[in-house]
Formats: C-alpha cells, sequence, structure tokens
C-alpha cells in the first residue's frame, strides 16, 4: 500500500492528530527549552563571574552569538522549507541535528580561563556553534503545527503541551544547574558547570531524538523551481511579511516578549545573590516559573477554547506584569514575596506562548489566502529571527546597565547596582508585558474568521 502525498500547496487538514504526535511535539520543547533556558540562565554568570570577563563584554559576546543566530534562521529555514519540500517531511532534519546540539552546549560550557582575548575568542566561538546547531534542530520543529493540522484549537492543543514540555525542560535545568554546580564545588565552579552541560547536553539530545521519531507527520511533497535561489525566496517572504498585518503583530509580540523575559532571566542570578543575598532560594525561584506554566498551561488553553486566542493572550499578560510588578517589592518584604511574585509571572507567562505559537500557523494561513504563498519555514525563521534578536539585545542592555551602575563580580555592590538589578528583574518586564496588551487588542484572526481561510483555500485549491 503506497502513501498518499498531498498536492502542492494545499491546506493542512483538519482532523484530529493521534497521542504519539502530539506527546512527542511536546516533549521535543523539552529538550529546546533545557538547552535554551540553561544558556538564558547561566551563560551571562559564566562569562562574568567564572570566566571573569567584564559585563560589557559577556553581553557583547552574548548579542554576537544571538544575532548570529538570528541572521542564520531564514537562511536555514530556507534549506529547511526546500528540504521538506523534496523529501516531503520536516522531522528528519530535526533528528540529524540532535547530536550536535547537545555536543555544543557541553563545549560552550567547557572553555578554559586564560588570556582576556583568547578566553573571549573561544566563548563567542562556541556560542556561534551552539546557535547554528540549535537553529538547524529548531526550525522545522517550530514549523511542524503548520504541517500537521489546520485545526485552532488542535494547534492550541499543540502549544499548550509544547509549552508543558518546555516548562519541564526549564524546570529540571533550573534545578538541575545549581545542584550539579555545588556537588561539584571542591573542583570549582568551572568544573560544576562543565558537570551540568555534560547531563544538559545529553538529556537534551536524546530527548530530540526521541521526539523526531515520535511525531507521525504527512508527507508533503512539492516541487521546487528550478530558478530558485535564496534572493527569491527571501523576497517572496517579504511580499507575504508586508500583506500580513496579523504577522507583522506577531512579530512585534515576539520582540517585546523576548526581551521582557530574558531582561528578568538573565538577571535574576544576580538579584538572588547580591539584592536579596539569598543563594539557597536559586533553585525555587529559578524553577517558580516552569511549575506555575507546567499546571495553567492546559488552563489557558481551555480559556482560549471558551473565549479566543486574543482575550487569553490578553488576560495573561496582565497576571505576568503584576508578578513583576510584585517582585519589585520582594526586597523590602520577605523572601516568600519573592516566591509568590515568579509563581504569578509563570502563570501569566504561560499563556503567551501556548496563543503565539498557535497564532503562527493560522497567519501562515491567512497570508496563503492573501499572497497565494503558502512560507512554513521561512516564516517561522522571520519569527525566530526576531526572537534570537531581541534576546541578544537584551543581554547586551543587561550587561551595559549592570556595568554603567557599577556593578563588579566579589564585592559588595553599590546601591545603583542594586537598584538595576531590581528594576532588571521587575520594572522593566512588567513595562514590556503592558506593551504587549496595547498590539495584541488588535489581532484579527480569531477561531470564526481562520476556519473560513481554511474553507476558503480548500475551495481554491478545489478549483485548480
Amino acid at each position: 500500500m503506497t502513501e498518499s502525498t498531498p498536492p502542492a500547496d494545499a491546506p493542512p487538514g483538519t482532523g484530529r492528530l493521534n497521542v504519539a504526535t502530539r506527546l512527542g511535539y511536546g516533549l521535543g520543547d523539552f529538550g529546546f527549552v533545557a538547552a535554551w533556558q540553561g544558556a538564558a540562565l547561566f551563560l551571562l554568570y559564566f562569562y562574568t563571574d567564572v570566566l571573569h570577563l567584564s559585563p560589557w563584554m559577556a553581553g557583547a559576546i552574548y548579542l554576537a552569538g544571538m544575532v548570529w543566530d538570528a541572521i542564520s534562521d531564514p537562511l536555514i529555514a530556507i534549506w529547511t522549507e526546500r528540504h521538506a519540500a523534496q523529501r516531503g517531511r520536516y522531522g528528519t532534519i530535526m533528528r540529524w541535528a540532535a547530536l550536535p546540539v547537545g555536543l555544543s552546549y557541553l563545549v560552550m560550557f567547557s572553555i578554559p580561563t586564560g588570556g582576556t582575548l583568547l578566553t573571549a575568542a573561544a566563548a563567542l566561538l562556541s556560542h556561534l556553534v551552539f546557535r547554528t546547531a540549535y537553529t538547524c534542530a529548531s526550525m522545522p520543529y517550530n514549523t511542524l503545527p503548520a504541517r500537521l493540522t489546520g485545526d485552532s484549537d488542535e494547534r492550541s492543543a499543540l502549544s499548550a503541551l509544547r509549552v508543558i514540555g518546555a516548562a519541564l525542560g526549564g524546570l529540571t535545568v533550573a534545578i538541575a544547574t545549581p545542584l550539579l554546580v555545588q556537588a561539584a564545588a571542591e573542583a570549582g565552579e568551572a568544573a560544576g558547570y562543565r558537570l551540568a552541560a555534560v547531563a544538559t547536553g545529553a538529556l537534551a539530545a536524546t530527548i530530540l531524538i526521541i521526539s523526531s521519531l515520535a511525531i507521525r507527520e504527512p508527507r508533503i511533497m512539492r516541487s521546487v523551481s528550478p530558478s530558485a535561489n535564496v534572493m527569491r525566496d527571501l523576497r517572496e517572504l517579504w511580499r507575504f511579511t508586508v500583506r500580513n498585518g496579523p504577522l507583522q503583530r506577531l512579530l512585534t509580540l515576539m520582540l517585546l516578549a523576548t526581551i521582557g523575559f530574558a531582561l528578568f532571566t538573565q538577571s535574576q542570578l544576580y538579584f538572588l545573590q547580591h539584592v536579596l543575598q539569598q543563594p539557597a532560594l536559586t533553585a525555587p525561584v529559578l524553577a517558580g516559573p516552569a511549575l506555575a506554566m507546567i499546571v495553567t498551561a492546559p488552563l489557558w488553553m481551555m480559556l482560549a477554547a471558551r473565549t479566543s486566542k486574543r482575550a487569553t493572550l490578553m488576560a495573561g499578560l496582565l497576571v505576568a506584569a503584576a508578578g513583576y510588578v510584585l517582585m519589585g517589592f520582594a526586597p523590602a518584604a520577605s523572601p516568600g514575596l519573592a516566591l509568590l511574585s515568579v509563581a504569578v509571572i509563570g502563570t501569566g507567562s504561560a499563556a503567551i506562548p501556548v496563543m503565539f505559537w498557535s497564532m503562527v500557523p493560522d497567519v501562515i494561513d491567512y497570508g496563503q489566502l492573501q499572497t497565494g504563498l503558502r512560507v512554513e519555514a521561512r516564516t517561522f525563521g522571520l519569527t525566530t529571527f526576531v526572537q534570537k534578536c531581541a534576546a541578544g539585545i537584551a543581554a547586551l542592555v543587561a550587561g551595559g546597565l549592570l556595568a554603567l551602575s557599577g556593578y563588579a563580580p566579589d564585592i559588595a555592590q553599590p546601591s545603583e547596582s542594586l537598584g538595576t538589578i531590581t528594576a532588571l528583574v521587575s520594572w522593566l518586564p512588567a513595562a514590556f508585558m503592558l506593551a504587549m496588551v496595547a498590539v495584541v487588542r488588535g489581532y484579527p484572526v480569531s477561531r470564526e474568521h481562520h476556519s473560513e481561510i481554511i474553507e476558503q483555500l480548500g475551495r481554491k485549491r478545489g478549483a485548480e
């Protein structure tokens, strides 16, 4: 019995996905976020307090890695889309890239200390290699919901499972890394981070391979024009984006969300060490948002099914903003307020990826109706381009503000540094959440609108 192949540019089906595919897709983000969050939480601190690079240099290295990551995203997306068109599937690319992700994560936290320039060069090179491997694996994974189903609520379910997997991955690395660093304390902090990187890299690679094998992806072959080239593909992406207002809103949301959350995550260790002076709270504070996301992600999905993705996202943003504001009062209150704050932040923040990653496939369908082009991987490549540029900007901003405030490791911090660190984990992220509320208010693709889009795409295909 031969496998049927849908015609080129056919809209995705609306049937329900099997359990293995759902769970396999949710599991995938466990591996991705274990590596991503490990870098987000610990890499800047590793550069400044273990390798003893200046905050400015550490922030610049992080920014350079993220800018390279962002530039490579559309290029890797183009290659991914062509490969999937010719071979019919995205999942195999993810499987091939899993091992390089794990190995490069280990190398990134294994930089020996030496001369400043040599150490900085090694840190930069390892960061670039890790980001390239990560993009090669994550680009096909991000694209899969647009291929797996055209049902808007089914996409929300996939996003909720993805967020749960991501939260478990983030929770694991947030708890395990400090514990492993402490376990290797006699050998030094550098040895501890190297041990943690071995465990995280191996786990991430294994999970990504298992996920790629579990997902049952329809095989959709598409022809690639002999005249196709990178510039033509980029021009098509530009035309697709310019005529796609909902996509433009999502790109703005990604920019604001990434900067706000990155300022928070990259400053937590500084906040615990120097402002609260409660290093014992490291594991629970780092784990708090992930635990809250695991519990509340399905609730946001159910709320979206009863209301709309737009209303659900706005509600989550307001809850997250309230959590960040609470964090701003933690230094003057008991440490318990910090734990409560991260729980509220995690609860509200869970709505952001659940809704966002289910909205992106919807706007791909919207753009196909408007332009006649189905731009899948390239759209996700553009989205992650914005995400990674924003993460790099946030790292540079965090490092720069710390440097301007007079921060230096292993000293009693001046009041200016303590105030800056508090702003980075509270007031600034809260402002970004409120700005996102203003952007999402105008998002136009409701459930009913999306159903009409899928019907129109089907009628157009049937008339050809």
